[in-house]
């Protein structure tokens, strides 16, 4: 493994969470469902390590697929994955939409009726819903 040197100068330019934190406090509130943190494990751990006050918001969901796929959508709009990441996270995303379902015959939300489409079944599936939604192309087999 190559050494790699620390230049503080460079270093100072560049603040870590950790530093902002402590000293402009915790700007962001936490996010919680049903008491259960769902949004900033990181500022979590910084403020009761350092004792810094931090604020909660609680969301509310149907579902733990339904927390599991906002928490999707939240990370990958205001991160920027790799291409790796970004597939790992529609992979992700597809598996708990599917596991949502909405009436007895096995069919999900996307393949559900629906007043707008005047009662005709949609034809899209999860999968084509998805690829519109993370702009990418998709094939149905």
């Amino acid at each position: 493994m190559q050494d790699i040197i620390i230049d503080e100068e460079f270093e100072s330019l560049l603040p870590t969470l950790e530093t902002d934190i402590i000293h402009n406090g915790c700007r962001d509130a936490l996010v919680l469902w049903n008491g259960v943190l769902i949004d900033g494990y990181n500022r979590y751990w910084i403020c009761t390590t350092h004792n810094i006050p931090l604020n909660t918001i609680d969301m509310q969901f149907d579902s733990r697929e339904k927390v599991q796929i906002w928490i999707i959508k939240n990370q990958v709009s205001r991160r920027n994955p790799t291409p790796i990441q970004l597939s790992n996270y529609r992979g992700l995303h597809y598996m708990a939409e599917k596991k949502i379902i909405k009436n007895g015959s096995g069919k999900n939300q996307h393949s559900e009726v629906s007043d707008q489409n005047e009662h005709k079944p949609q034809t899209q599936s999860t999968a084509g819903f998805l690829s519109g939604h993370y702009k990418v192309s998709y094939t149905s087999q």
